[in-house]
């Protein structure tokens, strides 16, 4: 549910060509009915991406990748110091849980 600049959504910071890789993330998303828009960036620091990304959204979480790894923030932890970290070995249903769990971040129930 990739949606425009202007709507309250999570934002997702891609430094590579990397969608496919994390679609299921965004599925898990999509499930508890979050909205979220991707984004281009360019750089290596993958957390700082994160981070960044959490400030720019107005539900607070934002999300940085590239080819090998994801990272979902929170506005209100550290820079330095990410809610979920995924590398790309991880099997699908790990993948999903983490973006529901985004998702869940924002609407303030229990992770799963």
């Amino acid at each position: 549910m990739d949606v425009k600049q202007d709507s309250p959504v999570i934002v997702i910071t891609a430094l590579a060509e990397c969608q496919p890789q994390w679609q299921e993330v965004l599925w898990g998303i999509e499930e508890e009915g979050i909205p979220w828009r991707w984004q281009q960036a360019s750089g290596l620091d993958v957390v700082a991406h994160a981070w960044q990304a959490a400030n720019q959204s107005a539900l607070l979480v934002g999300i940085a990748c590239n080819s090998q790894q994801l990272v979902i923030h929170y506005r209100n932890l550290p820079a330095s110091a990410p809610l979920f970290t995924l590398m790309l070995h991880e099997d699908l249903q790990s993948r999903r849980k983490a973006g529901n769990n985004a998702a869940r971040l924002v609407k303030g129930i229990p992770f799963r």
